[in-house]
């Protein structure tokens, strides 16, 4: 029987993309929050859940930190993925027809000099996958998501640009969560 793994966001999200790497065959749940995520885990809803708990540029995520000191699960596993940002167009979009971005704050951070230097407008989106999805859904040649490659697949995109990160050294590490176990 397939076992259901919780994660929070919607497909192309880094966290999605883990748990898809984790767990292939599994049924991947999505959340709309780290705390819906962590209480289907302790509710029986799904297994485990996969939650980020540090990023090496934005640092500890406090939620689910706050989380995991309830004690109600337990950590099992962790692990570190690079996080890289990259330029989504639209299909027949072109890098030199962007005009605006659409990222979650933290990759705009991550981007921010590439940003300067071509004059972007930003916009703010709750995470990466729904900036892809937004941009996907508009259809605009002069709007585009900063997102991960596995998130242009998800919603039809176009890479323009590759690795437009700042810095080489950004990764979060993420946790594997299952209920404690008894003895």
């Amino acid at each position: 029987m397939l076992k259901k793994i919780a994660y929070c966001g919607i497909e192309g999200a880094f966290a999605h993309v883990v748990t898809r790497r984790l767990f292939p065959d599994e049924i991947h749940v999505s959340f709309e929050s780290f705390t819906k995520a962590y209480e289907a885990v302790t509710a029986g809803e799904c297994e485990c859940a996969v939650l980020p708990v540090r990023n090496s540029y934005a640092g500890e995520v406090k939620e689910v930190k706050g989380l995991l000191e309830r004690g109600d699960l337990e950590v099992v596993s962790t692990h570190t993925i690079p996080i890289i940002q990259n330029l989504l167009g639209v299909r027949g979009s072109r890098k030199s027809d962007i005009k605006k971005v659409i990222s979650q704050i933290k990759a705009l951070e991550q981007c921010d000099g590439y940003i300067k230097a071509n004059g972007y407008e930003v916009i703010e989106a709750a995470n990466t996958a729904v900036a892809a999805r937004e941009v996907s859904r508009m259809q605009n040649m002069s709007v585009a998501a900063i997102a991960s490659l596995e998130t242009a697949a998800f919603y039809g995109l176009r890479v323009l640009d590759e690795h437009i990160n700042e810095t080489d050294d950004n990764e979060t590490t993420f946790a594997v969560v299952t209920k404690k176990q008894e003895g």
